[in-house]
Parts: structure tokens; C-alpha cells; sequence
């Protein structure tokens, strides 16, 4: 029997991915971003001239994405920076995440229907299926592409940042990689409404199981008997969670590394865990 909790949060991020599509087709509608800017010479003006200013924006060219392994929806196929780069005018190369095959391919042939019925020319949208860095890294290599869109690791996007930064022409990428997130309770805080926090920290720590680039990953504290209560408060917290299935076999892989490479640094004590 499908998983009740599962169908919920998909429903959220696919409303959340036709949202997105949404917004950017009105900016398109409205147009405001075609419009011209006019700065007509000024020769006489003081104390120096001002020359003939003309500026509209247009496209760059074609935009390579990356499929992010934690959102399937949201930030992949159909998701911002595919509608961003589209509404922008520029056609869009997507690199679909290994882990969501058939998820990609069924939002792929979406969006194609779509490019068709509104009458656009094939090339505006191409999806790329592969397992692997080379296929990626030949992407963003090739000349045709001339911008990147990519949400996933720091190892990942930094690479692709060589990549465009080497080219005879190097391009942008505009990378959302990991982040710790840090959290900085104050002692008032803690002091006033430490349990609250500990059960809201907790709380943000698991969302998705811990695979939202918004997890919070670090907590800067001073020491105190409050701070000693929000931790004993939070890994009870912790290990009363239900144990849940991560989304691929990589971010699994990669939390039990963590795990691993944490048991050994010198002076880390483990409070609790999830197993």
C-alpha cells in the first residue's frame, strides 16, 4: 500500500514546481522584462557629458540544468531554473539525476507536449539521460551552452565551476551547493524557551530526513546548564523520530559516511542518532 505521507509531500512539491511554472509565465505575459532602456546623449551636460545609453536584456543562449538528487520535482526537470532560463527566453539542456530516471522522463515528455502545443520549436527544451560525470562535464564543456543551472553537492558544483571557468569562453554557473546552516542560540533564549527550541530544532533537522538544503547543521552555543538541558532535550527529541527511507542510495551512502568520518574526529562525542 503507497506510503499516505509520501503522497502528501508529493503533492506539495509538485504544487510547489506548477507554482513556479506559473510565476514565471506571467512574467513572460507581462513582458516587462523586454522593455528598453533610453538614455538619450546629454552633450552639454555638466561637469561632463553624457554619451548615448541604449540597454534592453536578451537571452544569453542555450542553459544547461542539473537535476538536483533530493528534489525530484522542484528543483529538476520542470523545475526553477529550467522555468527561469525558459521564461528568459533561452532554450534549456537538462541533465536528468540518475537516481530519478523515470521521474524525469515522465516530466520531460510534459514539458515537450508542451513546447509542441504552444507551437515552439523542438530545440527549446532537450533532455539528456546518463549515469556519471562525463556526459555532465562534456555539457557544460561544449560552446553552444552558454550558461549553467545546477542544485546539489559542493564536490559537484564546484567541478562544473572549473569546467565553465576553463573554457575559451568560460560562462556562469549559478550553483546552489550544501550548506551547514549554523545556529546561534543565545543564552536568553535558551534560558526563556530552551525546550521549545530543542523540539523546533529537531524537527528542522529531520524535515524530509534530513535532505533539505535547509537543514540545520551546526549549533554555536555558550556553555550552561540551559545549553545542557536544550541538548538532552533534543537528542531525546531525535530518537523518538520514526525511522524513514531516504530519497536515493547516494544521500544514504553519504549520511552513514558522515556518521563514520564523525565517530573518528578527535573530542566529537556522540548524544544520539537515527538509525
Amino acid at each position: 500500500m503507497p506510503n499516505p505521507r509520501c503522497r502528501r509531500r508529493g503533492s506539495k512539491v509538485s504544487a510547489r514546481t506548477v507554482g513556479q511554472l506559473h510565476l514565471f509565465a506571467s512574467l513572460v505575459r507581462e513582458g516587462r522584462w523586454l522593455a528598453a532602456t533610453l538614455d538619450s546623449a546629454q552633450p552639454d551636460r555638466k561637469p561632463l557629458p553624457r554619451s548615448d545609453l541604449r540597454l534592453q536584456k536578451i537571452p544569453l543562449g542555450p542553459v544547461a540544468v542539473f537535476g538536483a538528487s533530493n528534489f525530484p520535482l522542484a528543483f529538476s526537470v520542470a523545475g526553477g531554473d529550467t522555468a527561469s532560463a525558459l521564461a528568459a527566453g533561452c532554450p534549456v539542456i537538462v541533465k536528468s539525476h540518475p537516481a530519478h530516471l523515470g521521474t524525469s522522463e515522465l516530466v520531460g515528455r510534459a514539458v515537450q507536449k508542451a513546447v509542441a502545443d504552444s507551437g515552439l520549436p523542438e530545440g527549446v527544451f532537450s533532455l539528456l539521460v546518463g549515469d556519471g560525470n562525463a556526459i555532465g562535464g562534456a555539457l557544460v564543456a561544449h560552446p553552444a551552452i552558454q550558461a549553467v543551472g545546477f542544485t546539489g553537492s559542493r564536490r559537484g558544483g564546484l567541478a562544473l565551476v572549473e569546467i565553465a571557468s576553463k573554457r575559451a569562453e568560460p560562462i556562469p554557473v549559478y550553483a546552489e551547493m550544501s550548506s551547514v546552516n549554523p545556529v546561534f542560540a543565545l543564552p536568553a533564549a535558551l534560558e526563556k524557551c530552551g525546550d521549545t527550541l530543542a523540539a523546533s530544532f529537531i524537527d528542522s533537522v529531520t524535515l524530509g530526513v534530513g535532505q533539505f538544503c535547509t537543514n540545520p547543521g551546526l549549533v554555536f552555543a555558550l556553555e550552561s546548564p540551559d545549553l545542557d538541558d536544550f541538548i538532552d532535550l533534543a537528542a531525546t527529541a531525535i530518537m523518538k523520530k520514526e525511522t524513514q527511507t531516504m530519497l536515493t542510495a547516494g544521500i544514504s551512502a553519504a549520511y552513514a559516511s558522515g556518521i563514520d568520518e564523525r565517530n573518528a574526529t578527535t573530542g566529537a562525542n556522540q548524544i544520539a542518532t537515527v538509525a
